[in-house]
């Protein structure tokens, strides 16, 4: 299964309340774009696990993979969005922002 399926598995997951399963099949997205050499898609499936976890009141855990969402940079704006909403919810993490 490829990186884009993983994480779509992991939203219909989600969507039926199987949150162990959704972070499973996250784990394995970011496995496969590690393996693809793909920094959009690892960059992605990076922020919809730790955004999950935020979620889950899992701030702790959430941080690691908000930072390396935070410190992506790719010159063609790709990840932008994923960037800008990854150092929101570390902020508000640190209770910088409500």
């Amino acid at each position: 299964m490829k990186t884009l399926e993983h994480i779509q598995r992991a939203q219909e997951l989600l969507a039926r309340g199987q949150e162990e399963l959704a972070e499973a099949a996250l784990s394995d997205a970011i496995d496969a774009a590690v393996a693809a050499e793909d920094l959009v898609l690892l960059t992605r499936a990076r922020m919809a696990l730790g955004e999950m976890m935020f979620e889950q009141g899992r701030h702790e855990e959430a941080v690691p993979f908000l930072q390396a969402v935070v410190r992506t940079e790719i010159a063609d704006g790709s990840v932008d969005s994923e960037v800008k909403r990854s150092a929101h919810l570390l902020r508000r993490i640190r209770g910088i922002e409500p």
